[in-house]
């Protein structure tokens, strides 16, 4: 699985960056993150929030790989307002998910599982062709005031079991 499984994410304020590189040291998998054109300034979360909740698409840096050459993806996105932010919206829309087995790993504010975020990521992968395997969701309480990502070994734990849970350990 290792050769042809691939990890993209995109991360804020880097908690999703915390769990996207303990998939990344857990299983040597290939790693890219999704980078926004627009330079999001860490006080203008509700601008941000408004944004992810009417659904807009932000503008992404073009990524240096093939996703055809990968049969596995790991796909990384916080959720803001209850919804996926514009990077992870352009993302899926423009990306072919054709044949692709995609687990998903969310970083979210609170204890809720955020199932809308994970059935609107599904829907989207699935009409284009791929199969969503699994979800995990991580509660980074994160704190607006500290912007501070959530530490590693926080999430240690609860990604490893995900990943032996799923067999991919």
């Amino acid at each position: 699985m290792k050769n042809s499984s691939l990890i993209v994410y995109y991360s804020w304020i880097g908690s999703t960056e915390v769990v996207a590189k303990e998939i990344q040291r857990l299983t040597e998998f290939d790693i890219q993150r999704i980078e926004d054109k627009k330079q999001r300034k860490l006080g203008n979360i509700a601008g941000a929030a408004m944004g992810a909740f009417v659904g807009l698409r932000g503008v992404i840096i073009p990524m240096d790989f093939a996703l055809k050459e990968y049969e596995h993806l790991f796909l990384g996105t916080p959720v803001w307002a209850g919804k996926t932010p514009p990077a992870i919206n352009s993302y899926l829309k423009k990306t072919s998910f054709k044949n692709k087995k995609v687990w998903l790993f969310i970083t979210k504010g609170d204890e809720k599982v955020p199932q809308q975020v994970i059935d609107s990521i599904t829907k989207r992968i699935e009409k284009k062709g791929g199969k969503v395997m699994g979800s995990i969701s991580i509660t980074t309480k994160w704190d607006p005031k500290t912007n501070i990502p959530i530490a590693l070994e926080d999430v240690q734990k609860p990604i490893y079991d995900w990943l032996k849970r799923g067999c991919i350990l």
